[in-house]
């Protein structure tokens, strides 16, 4: 089998190529290690594929993920304008990632900081990122509801009002489980 740095860095690129990579290492942590790795590399395409796959893994098993939370935080934070693929990925895997309060708070300032991005896509993540984080951390929520508004009443793109509405989804779900 090629290792995930040969994957990452062959062929074409597409959302079931990325699934596939992070279905195969789901329940490998030297995988999940090297994917790291790759997100730290120079490569711009590489890096952008990274993401993807660390996304699909976000989406599966966040745990997998979680002790390079504030790795992860930090390469966001930095990460240029241009690349806003990678950005966009990161800007979701980052909040599902984070377990402590600081680790929450801190992407709560990335998402707000990527809320006022060029990149709609960036934008919609920042949205959705938020909406995440508040379902764990409460003194988020009024500054996630916020955000969830202005998006609806003033977001550029249907992409944008449909994270909005898909944030309001998760967050009434959750309250039915509560109850």
């Amino acid at each position: 089998m090629k290792t995930v740095g040969r994957r990452l860095r062959s062929g074409t690129w597409g959302l079931a190529v990325a699934r596939g990579i992070a279905a195969e290492i789901v329940g490998d942590k030297a995988g999940v290690r090297e994917l790291v790795r790759e997100l730290f590399g120079e490569g711009i395409e590489v890096r952008k594929r990274a993401a993807d796959v660390a996304r699909r893994i976000s989406e599966i098993d966040g745990s997998l993920l979680e002790r390079y939370a504030d790795e992860l935080a930090g390469l966001l934070e930095t990460l240029p304008v241009e690349e806003s693929r990678t950005r966009w990925h990161l800007g979701l895997v980052v909040p599902r990632v984070a377990q402590t309060r600081a680790q929450r708070l801190r992407a709560a300032r990335t998402m707000s900081s990527l809320a006022g991005d060029e990149s709609n896509v960036v934008r919609c993540s920042a949205v959705e990122g938020l909406g995440l984080l508040a379902l764990q951390e409460p003194s988020l929520r009024d500054e996630a509801e916020e955000m969830v508004e202005r998006y609806l009443r003033e977001g550029t793109t249907k992409a944008m009002k449909s994270r909005a509405r898909g944030v309001m989804r998760m967050w009434a779900k959750a309250e039915r489980k509560k109850k």
